[in-house]
């Protein structure tokens, strides 16, 4: 997730990230997307008006 916000400053949506990562378990990927969420707290998001926390 960092590294898609880093290079293009959109946060990939949890069915992007199941294809990235077919493998993972689902409360690891749930808890991996909370946490990130917490660490962007209020940066916009590319493209809108929203923060990260909205999401």
């Amino acid at each position: 997730m960092k590294h898609r916000f880093v290079r293009t400053g959109r946060v990939p949506d949890e069915a992007e990230l199941v294809a990235e990562l077919p493998n993972i378990d689902r409360s690891e990927l749930s808890e991996g997307m909370a946490e990130f969420r917490l660490i962007l707290g209020d940066w916009p998001i590319a493209g809108g008006d929203r923060s990260c926390r909205a999401r």
